[in-house]
C-alpha cells in the first residue's frame, strides 16, 4: 500500500508540474503549459478516412495503452507527414501532403478524442516536399514556435508561409515569404526569434539552408543562406537545439548524413567541422532531441533509430556507442520531461515504437510496439 501511495503522489505531482516559455512568456493569456504526456497520436498513411489513433500515455512507464474510445479518428487526412504539437500540450497542427493543407486539432486533455478547431487551410504551393521516389515522407514540414504564438510552413516552392496562433488553436494567414535563389522549401525548423529552412533543389543541387527573422507580428524577413557541400541528394530534415545555439541538418543516402553549425546571434549558421556519417545506405529523416539538448535522435529508411550525445559547449556530435536500435522511418517525437522517445515506423511494422531514455547517457530501452488500425503510422505527436 505504501509503494503504490508514493507512486501516486508521484504521478500527481508530476501531473501538475507546468513549464513557461524559452522567453519568459506565457500563451495563452498567463496559463503556463502542462509537462506530462497524457496521449500519444498517430496518423495512418493508406488514403483518406479514419486514419488518426489516439492512444494514452503511462506517465510513469511511457507504455501506451488501448486506442481511446472512437480511436481511429476520421478527420479529413489522406497522408498525414508532419505532426507539431503546440506548447501548451493541446493544439495538435497536421502537415497533409495530398494537397498541401494544414489541419488544427484540439485533443480533449480526459479523453483523448481529437475535433477540428477549425477549417484546414491551404499552403502557397497546395503540395509539401515528398522526397523523389516516395509516395510518402515524413518530412517536417510545419513547425510552432516554442513561445506558441505562430506556425509556420515550408510550401514546397520558393516560399514559406506564416500564421499567427489564436487563443483557441485557430491559424490566421499572415502571408508567405520568397527567399531569392530558393526553389523547393522541405524541412524547417524555428525558436521564437527565427525559422530556419532547407532547399531541396533536387539531385543535382544548389543545397541551401535558408535563415529568416521573426517580427513582432509574425511576419517573416530574408536573413541569409548558406550553402552545403557533398550533400548526396536532398536535405530531408533540419532541427535547431532547445538552447537555439546550434542547428542541426539530415542528408538523404550516400555518405554524408548529418551537418552541424552554430547559430549567431543574427540567426545566421556557421558549419561546424564535417558532417557525420550514420552509416553508407541510410538517410536521416527527422530529429528529435532531448529537453536539455545534450543528446538527439534520428530515423532512417534502415528502420533504425541513431542517438547521438551533443558537445552543449561546442556542438560537437557523436553516436552512442549501442546506436542504432532497432526503430523506424517516419517522425521521432521526444516527451518534454525527457524519459521516453517514440517514433513511426512507416516503412517496418507501421508500429508506434517506444522507448524509455537514460536521463544521464542518452541511451534507450525499448518499451514496446504498438499497433495502428491501419498498420502504417507515419506522423506522431505527444499530448500532454
Amino acid at each position: 500500500m505504501k509503494t503504490r501511495i508514493i507512486v501516486s503522489a508521484v504521478a500527481l505531482l508530476l501531473a501538475f508540474t507546468w513549464i513557461s516559455c524559452s522567453d519568459g512568456s506565457l500563451f495563452p493569456g498567463s496559463v503556463a503549459f502542462p509537462t506530462i504526456p497524457k496521449f500519444l497520436v498517430a496518423v495512418d498513411n493508406k488514403g483518406a478516412g479514419t486514419n488518426v489513433n489516439v492512444f494514452p500515455i503511462d506517465p510513469i512507464t511511457g507504455v501506451l495503452g488501448a486506442a481511446v474510445i472512437g480511436s481511429p479518428f476520421d478527420l479529413g487526412m489522406t497522408d498525414g507527414i508532419t505532426l507539431a504539437v503546440h506548447p501548451n500540450g493541446r493544439f495538435v497542427y497536421a502537415a497533409d501532403g495530398n494537397d498541401g493543407s494544414i489541419h488544427a486539432w484540439r485533443v480533449n486533455e480526459t479523453t483523448g478524442t481529437p475535433v477540428e478547431i477549425a477549417a484546414k487551410v491551404l499552403n502557397a504551393s497546395d503540395s509539401f516536399f515528398m522526397p523523389s521516389g516516395t509516395t510518402t515522407s515524413p518530412t517536417h514540414v510545419i513547425t510552432v514556435t516554442p513561445n506558441g504564438k505562430f506556425l509556420y510552413s515550408a510550401n514546397n516552392d520558393a516560399t514559406v508561409g506564416a500564421y499567427s496562433i489564436g487563443s483557441n488553436g485557430a491559424l490566421t494567414h499572415l502571408g508567405d515569404l520568397t527567399s531569392t535563389g530558393l526553389c523547393d522549401t522541405g524541412a524547417i525548423t524555428a525558436n521564437d526569434s527565427f525559422v530556419w529552412v532547407t532547399d531541396t533543389c533536387g539531385n543535382s543541387g544548389p543545397w541551401n539552408v535558408m535563415t529568416m527573422k521573426i517580427g513582432s507580428n509574425g511576419a517573416l524577413t530574408n536573413v541569409s543562406s548558406v550553402a552545403l557541400t557533398s550533400v548526396f541528394t536532398w536535405l530531408w530534415s533540419i532541427q535547431v537545439n532547445p538552447a537555439a545555439n546550434f542547428l542541426y541538418v539530415g542528408d538523404e543516402g550516400g555518405n554524408a548524413q548529418v551537418y552541424s553549425f552554430s547559430i549567431a546571434v543574427d540567426g545566421s549558421l556557421t558549419q561546424l567541422g564535417p558532417q557525420i556519417v550514420e552509416n553508407n545506405s541510410s538517410d536521416c529523416r527527422d530529429f528529435a532531441h532531448s529537453p536539455d539538448g545534450k543528446f538527439f535522435y534520428t530515423t532512417d529508411d534502415d528502420t533504425v533509430v541513431h542517438a547521438f550525445s551533443v558537445n552543449t559547449t561546442t556542438g560537437a556530435i557523436t553516436e552512442l556507442s549501442a546506436s542504432p536500435y532497432a526503430g523506424g522511418s517516419g517522425q521521432v517525437v521526444a516527451d518534454i520531461t525527457g524519459h521516453f522517445v517514440y517514433l513511426a515506423d512507416e516503412e517496418g511494422t507501421g508500429q508506434v515504437i517506444g522507448f524509455t531514455r537514460d536521463m544521464t547517457t542518452g541511451a534507450l530501452t525499448l518499451i514496446g510496439n504498438t499497433t495502428t488500425a491501419n498498420g502504417q503510422a507515419q506522423a506522431i505527436g505527444i499530448v500532454r
